[in-house]
């Protein structure tokens, strides 16, 4: 078809990449939600992510991202359902570990290929070879979950900014018409504190989780909230969250504390006062 179109030389000869045009490709599929396994999320989600839908996960290094998100892909191949992850920033041998350390049955999954895992080098894979590869293990092999860990290193892979938002976009909404859910991960710049993105992609899906660090009575804590879900209702809470070889625990919705997305929490009540504060208040 007419239009710019990727290829690249190999062993063989040349290879073209057709671009990926999203029209050309509609089906039919049940609209439902598909669960993560963890009740508290489900619960804020309103049930779950949508299927057809782009979701975005946001938050600092460390704050629980990618594992969230690989939560939701094995809860996606415990119920039989085809998973294609691309890593861009870690190696997969990184990912592996850090799964096995949290307990959450990655390599079984692996092993039956339910999940396939592909460590991406940014500098030799282009956009349209990624959308390609994409197009055919959802027409091909009936992939039904997607995964981008990051969007930071797809960025790289990119070059141009123009060029990111037309083409991810394009992918995106593939994905969406043929009722696939795509998970995609980003990492603002900043830790405590207010956070800035490297390029806004927000308006580009359809589902959007923020992930925070905040100090609160002498420790770090995570908290997750959604921002925004354009498919059904969710909550407009802030909860904490924690992550250990137990699991992952979200918790009832923070009350007693504002400022959490700032990274810089105020106890709401009493003037501001702590728990402790007002303990010793009491005495």
């Amino acid at each position: 078809s007419a239009g710019h179109h990727d290829m690249a030389i190999k062993t063989g000869g040349l290879c073209l990449f057709p671009r990926l045009i999203a029209a050309d490709h509609r089906v039919e599929f049940v609209a439902e939600n598909v669960s993560s396994g963890v009740d508290g999320l489900d619960q804020m989600l309103g049930g779950g992510l949508a299927r057809g839908t782009s979701n975005l996960i946001s938050g600092p290094p460390g704050s629980g991202k990618s594992t969230i998100a690989l939560k939701y892909l094995i809860a996606a191949a415990e119920r039989g359902e085809k998973v294609l992850m691309f890593t861009f920033d870690e190696s997969l041998n990184v990912l592996y570990e850090r799964a096995r350390g949290l307990n959450l049955g990655l390599e079984a999954h692996l092993k039956n290929g339910t999940i396939r895992a592909i460590q991406v080098d940014p500098a030799e894979l282009s956009p349209g070879e990624l959308a390609f590869q994409v197009k055919k293990s959802v027409l091909q092999e009936g992939v039904r979950f997607v995964y981008l860990d990051s969007l930071n290193g797809y960025l790289h892979a990119m070059g141009e900014e123009r060029s990111l938002n037309l083409q991810l976009h394009e992918l995106l909404t593939f994905l969406n018409q043929q009722g696939v859910v795509s998970l995609l991960v980003l990492s603002p710049q900043g830790f405590l504190g207010q956070m800035h993105a490297p390029i806004d992609l927000t308006y580009l899906a359809d589902t959007v989780l923020a992930l925070r660090f905040f100090e609160a009575e002498g420790a770090v804590h995570k908290a997750i909230s959604v921002i925004k879900k354009r498919t059904g209702k969710h909550e407009s809470t802030i909860r904490e969250l924690t992550i250990d070889r137990a699991g992952i625990h979200v918790g009832p919705p923070l009350t007693q504390f504002r400022g959490i997305l700032t990274g810089v929490p105020v106890y709401a009540h009493a003037g501001g006062a702590s728990p402790e504060e007002e303990g010793a208040r009491g005495q």
